[in-house]
């Protein structure tokens, strides 16, 4: 009798064991693209947390992750710790921004997971039918069917990542204890369809169904709605394709498992094609953002502003004077909701005063702006209130920053249009900045365009001394009072940002 109690107990404590493991299965990420999900950012530039991994503190091609395994392009299916070991030109220390992803991802689950990854630089979806070594992504049944892997001696490379997978999947997926869930498919890819961009909406369709489909008879688990997280070309890569990226949005737009990334304004390596380790960072840190979300079972969040496009025109305070436009707080708002960012800001501009000196005033060239903005900010006033008695006194200022925002509304009818004044400044209560500073709120509050009072709510105080030794540009004596550095910039951008998203 004893014994059979003992017995019991037993399954019963197996039966529980088993049910807490399937509970709790492991974690898979099945990654795939060209390039720039290989990996061309040298290992050199890689983020110092990641560094810090490292055995090899030369070139940094040697070490390990903690947690995270990887089999990637070797058709066999072992996993081996992961270190971004990208090979190249006889290298084999670059990453990509996977390697940032996966890095995230170890803080979050303190536990191993596993990687499957295939990528293959300067390749295409749409294959070429007449090439005999070329190598593509296609699922097109047809061309399945006259092929094989590329593992194989093959032109498929999707038929090579889906034998890396099962071949994983049958190793050792399949034989955890825990069990194990395939999370998402993380992919970028598409400077290699700019030829055949009119076909690239259907071409990627298919290939992530087919992937979707695949991993659902496999495993016997409905994989049909795969969280599918991508990220677009930057426009300022050598084969960009409108076409492409106008896909890659209509079918994030259609199907809510389909998670696009905005690089459309990434920085690129000399060569045009390749993301700096900024980008590669940028995009691993949003890739993480999503799987975040995903694992812990949360709506994945889209930023409204994602993939919108923001104009802003100004003077120095816009054009940053002497330092890059990337320190400037509208850039970095942009960046940090994976908006489109154009740039009209001009060292000594006015918005009422034009010189053969500084150029045309802001009433009229805001006319060299993109049409189709959906977000248009002005900054301005700081060169007026110098020049009150050339622009014809303050009546004439006003009639001219009338003429500014009539055509701001008729050009922009659906577009959120927005002012920011000038600082602040010493004797600044009855000065003639003070007028153009108010001046600006009245005329805008009467065409309805909200306008930041930035003299006197934005916490920038360019009267002090010890201000602006902290947060303003270097000048010679600390006399500058116009022109934020990246640390005052960082400041003001919450303020602004504030502002902004209030509509």
């Amino acid at each position: 009798m004893i014994l059979m109690k003992n017995l019991i107990l037993i399954l019963v404590f197996a039966a529980v064991s088993l049910n807490m493991a399937a509970s709790h299965p492991v974690h898979v990420i099945i990654t795939a693209g060209q390039s720039n999900t290989d990996g061309r950012t040298s290992n050199e530039d890689l983020p110092a947390y990641i560094k810090a991994l490292a055995t090899d503190t030369l070139a940094y091609a040697e070490g390990a992750y903690r947690y995270c395994q990887i089999a990637q392009n070797d058709g066999e299916g072992k996993f081996v710790p992961f270190w971004p070991r990208a090979k190249r030109n006889g290298k084999n220390n670059m990453w990509a921004f996977d390697a940032v992803a996966y890095y995230e991802l170890e803080q979050l689950l303190q536990e191993k997971f596993y990687v499957v990854k295939w990528a293959v630089g300067g390749t295409s979806i749409a294959p070429d039918y007449n090439a005999s070594k070329g190598r593509f992504w296609s699922a097109d049944p047809e061309w399945l069917s006259q092929t094989k892997a590329t593992s194989d001696g093959g032109n498929s490379l999707l038929l090579s990542f889906i034998q890396e997978i099962d071949v994983c999947i049958d190793q050792t997926l399949s034989r955890l204890e825990e069990g194990y869930q395939i999370d998402a498919f993380l992919w970028h890819q598409g400077e290699s369809d700019y030829a055949k961009s009119k076909d690239y909406y259907h071409n990627l369709k298919t290939m992530v169904a087919y992937v979707r489909t695949h991993l659902t008879e496999k495993t016997g688990k409905d994989y049909s709605r795969l969280p599918f997280i991508f990220g677009t070309v930057a426009r300022s890569n050598k084969y960009f394709s409108r076409e492409v990226e106008d896909a890659m949005k209509q079918l994030a737009a259609e199907d809510p498992n389909m998670h696009l990334i905005d690089m459309s304004g990434a920085e690129l390596l000399s060569d045009r094609l390749h993301f700096t380790a900024h980008s590669a960072e940028y995009l691993g840190r949003q890739v993480y953002k999503r799987l975040e979300q995903i694992i812990k079972g949360d709506p994945v969040q889209t930023d409204g502003l994602r993939g919108k496009r923001l104009g802003i025109i100004g003077d120095s305070y816009v054009k940053n004077h002497k330092e890059s436009v990337k320190n400037t707080w509208h850039y970095k708002f942009a960046e940090r909701h994976g908006m489109e960012y154009f740039n009209y800001g001009r060292n000594g501009s006015s918005i009422a005063y034009s010189s053969p000196r500084w150029g045309e005033a802001m009433y009229v060239r805001y006319k060299e702006m993109p049409d189709d903005l959906d977000y248009v900010i002005v900054v301005g006033g700081h060169n007026d209130g110098f020049k009150l008695d050339s622009i014809g006194g303050m009546d004439v200022f006003k009639e001219r920053l009338a003429m500014l925002c009539e055509g701001l509304i008729e050009k922009y009818p659906t577009a959120k249009i927005f002012f920011f004044t000038r600082w602040n400044c010493k004797n600044f209560k009855g000065s003639d900045a003070e007028k153009v500073v108010d001046a600006m709120i009245e005329v805008c509050g009467n065409y309805s365009i909200p306008v930041f009072d930035s003299a006197r709510k934005g916490g920038i105080y360019a009267s002090s001394d010890r201000f602006r030794k902290i947060y303003f540009q270097k000048s010679k004596h600390n006399t500058d009072t116009a022109h934020l550095n990246e640390k005052g910039h960082e400041r003001f951008l919450k303020v602004a940002e504030n502002f902004i998203l209030q509509y």
